[in-house]
């Protein structure tokens, strides 16, 4: 990340942050004001104009969202009062912000249900080729995700993966759903550490484990279980890049280049 876009990105965060009386229906319009400007070349460029004044990038803001919240317009404010590396970084920090304010605006998990369906997706080939790929129009696979998840996941989640498959930008869903889940984590001031396992843990193990993690890395972990009998025993855990790998298949593997 450049460092235009790394300052440009922190300041967004931290108006985020302050945001503690918005709601879902901000980050709703939010997520909907950044997939209006991706669609409108000559608007995205405008807004990331660093020859023009930021005064004059946040008059763009009130003339063409003036119809959106209070909440919504000054974050979009925030944002194009920064220098940004390109158009692009502009979309993913709008992104970004959106996903942080559906989060802290839930008093659920939002993290977990977004794995939970990031492994529905994961386990069926069409779904995932129906939600990631080049074809079909947005507005059917956000009905798709509608249909899998009514009543079953949170607004704040909904309104998270209605944006994400709508705006993909180029990215694989598998790819989309793991960085959403570890944004919504950190917005709550924690990582995310993927278990997987041959056969589901207890609990308590999973709180033992938890524990454990947080003390190695630092901070707290919100761990997140992956079933895979195909790894026969032990565990994996992957934090971030860090990878963790004593499962009894990674073990045989390692016998066997040892003894070719």
């Amino acid at each position: 990340m450049r460092s235009a876009t790394r300052e440009a990105l922190g300041a967004l965060t931290n108006a985020v942050q302050a945001s503690s009386g918005a709601g879902v229906a901000h980050a709703r319009e939010l997520l909907q004001a950044a997939r209006a400007i991706e669609r409108t070349p000559q608007l995205l460029a405008a807004l990331v104009d660093a020859n023009g004044a930021a005064a004059d990038r946040q008059a763009i803001v009130e003339r063409v969202f003036g119809a959106l919240g209070a909440d919504a317009r000054r974050l979009l404010g925030v944002a194009v009062a920064q220098r940004w590396s390109s158009g692009q970084d502009l979309l993913a920090g709008l992104e970004d912000a959106g996903i942080r304010l559906a989060a802290i605006a839930s008093d659920a998990d939002v993290a977990s249900e977004i794995h939970q369906f990031e492994g529905i997706v994961a386990g069926d080939a069409d779904l995932e080729l129906a939600l990631g790929g080049l074809l079909g129009e947005a507005d059917d696979k956000a009905r798709v995700v509608e249909r899998l998840l009514a009543g079953r996941a949170s607004e704040s989640t909904l309104v998270i993966l209605d944006h994400l498959v709508r705006s993909p930008r180029g990215r694989r869903i598998g790819a989309l759903l793991r960085q959403a889940a570890e944004t919504v984590a950190d917005a709550a001031g924690a990582g995310i550490a993927t278990v997987t396992t041959a056969v589901p843990l207890p609990e308590t193990q999973l709180r033992r484990l938890e524990a454990s993690l947080a003390q190695r890395y630092g901070r707290r972990l919100q761990v997140q279980q992956v079933v895979d009998p195909t790894i026969i025993g032990g565990l994996r855990v992957a934090v971030a890049d860090d990878v963790i790998d004593g499962t009894i298949r990674a073990k045989f593997t390692d016998l066997r280049l040892r003894l070719a």
